[in-house]
C-alpha cells in the first residue's frame, strides 16, 4: 500500500478530474493514472466511472474515500507527533550493571532530566549478562556494563571509563592496620562474591587466575549486591574485592578499610553498548554526549 497513490485518489475525488490531480501533487497525468490502477489492483475494483464529464466514483470507490482520508490523516498526525517528540526528546530507557547504575549514571539521568523535563526516563539495573539480553531484545536504548562484552555484528561497543576493583575488610579485621598485604596471606580467609554474570566478579576471578589464586580462595559467600557485600564486609564476614567507585565514602567514613595487595592489582573498563540502529533518539544521542563529556 502506498500513501501516494491514495493521495492521488484523495485529490482525483476532491477535484473531479485526474489532470487537476496531477497538477496539484506535481506529477504527471501518466503517473497519476498509474497510482490508481494500482489502488485498483491492490482492492479488485473499480474506483471510478469515466465519462466525458469528468469522474464519478463508483460505490467501491465511495468505500474507500473516507478510509483513504483517514489513513492520510493518521499518515500527518504521526509525522506531527513524532516530530514533536524529537523536539522534546522523546524518552530513553537505559540498562546499567549495579556498580553503575547505582554510582554513576544517577548524577547523568539529572541532567537529561533538567535539558528535556517532559521526557520520559527509565533505569533497569541488572547485571552484565541480563542487561546485555535486555539491549538485544529491545527493552532498553542502552546499555552501560562492567563486564567483558562480545559484540557480534549487531552492537557497538566503545569503553567508556577505566575502573580499579580494591580489597577492602572491616574496621575491626587485622588486616585493617597493616600497611599491606600479599595474595598468599589471603589463602584461608573468607572472601565474599558477586553472583554469577555480574562484571565485578568476572573481573575478580580472572585477575585471580592470571595470578594462580583463583583455586586458593575461599568463597564464603555469593551476594546479589554491593550493598549487601558492604554490609557483610564491615560486620566482619569476610574481605571483598569491589569497584573503588562504589567505596570511596566508605573507607573516608572508617565504616571500611581498602587493603592494598602487592603486586595485585585489578583494572578494568566500563562500556558503553548500543544497537546497531538507522535512526538514533534525540536522548540517546544527548545521553551518549554526556557519558562520554563525563569520562574526559
Amino acid at each position: 500500500m502506498h500513501l501516494e497513490s491514495h493521495r492521488v485518489f484523495q485529490a482525483a475525488v476532491e477535484y473531479g478530474s485526474v489532470t487537476k490531480a496531477a497538477q496539484i501533487l506535481h506529477m504527471t497525468q501518466s503517473t497519476a493514472s498509474r497510482h490508481l490502477q494500482s489502488l485498483e489492483d491492490e482492492y479488485g475494483g473499480l474506483l471510478f466511472d469515466r465519462s466525458a464529464t469528468g469522474l464519478t466514483l463508483t460505490p467501491f470507490g465511495r468505500k474507500l474515500y473516507p478510509y483513504t482520508c483517514d489513513l492520510l490523516s493518521c499518515h500527518e498526525q504521526a509525522k506531527e507527533e513524532l516530530a514533536r517528540m524529537r523536539h522534546e526528546g522523546g524518552g530513553i530507557s537505559v540498562g546499567a550493571t549495579l556498580t553503575i547504575g547505582e554510582y554513576l549514571v544517577p548524577k547523568m539521568l539529572g541532567r537529561i532530566r533538567s535539558l528535556y523535563p517532559q521526557s520520559e526516563i527509565r533505569m533497569r539495573i541488572s547485571n552484565t549478562s541480563e542487561v546485555l539480553e535486555d539491549l538485544m531484545r529491545h527493552r532498553i536504548d542502552i546499555a552501560l556494563v562492567e563486564g567483558k562484552v562480545d559484540a557480534g555484528t549487531d552492537l557497538k561497543v566503545d569503553v567508556w571509563r577505566d575502573d580499579e576493583l580494591v580489597l577492602v575488610c572491616s574496621a575491626m579485621h587485622p588486616f585493617a592496620s597493616v600497611p599491606s598485604v600479599t595474595l598468599q596471606d589471603l589463602v584461608g580467609e573468607p572472601i565474599l562474591f558477586r553472583e554469577e554474570g555480574s562484571g565485578t566478579r568476572q573481573a575478580t576471578e580472572t585477575a585471580l587466575e592470571a595470578a594462580g589464586m583463583l583455586s586458593a580462595m575461599t568463597i564464603a559467600m555469593e551476594l546479589g549486591s554491593t550493598e549487601a557485600i558492604k554490609a557483610a564486609v564491615e560486620v566482619g564476614l569476610g574481605m571483598a574485592f569491589l569497584s573503588r567507585l562504589t567505596v570511596e565514602r566508605d573507607c573516608q567514613s572508617g565504616r571500611l578499610v581498602e587493603v592494598p595487595v602487592e603486586g595485585f592489582h585489578i583494572l578494568r573498563h566500563l562500556y558503553i553498548v548500543e544497537r546497531l540502529e538507522r535512526f538514533e533518539k534525540v536522548l540517546v544521542r544527548c545521553f551518549l554526549q554526556i557519558l562520554r563529556q563525563e569520562s574526559a
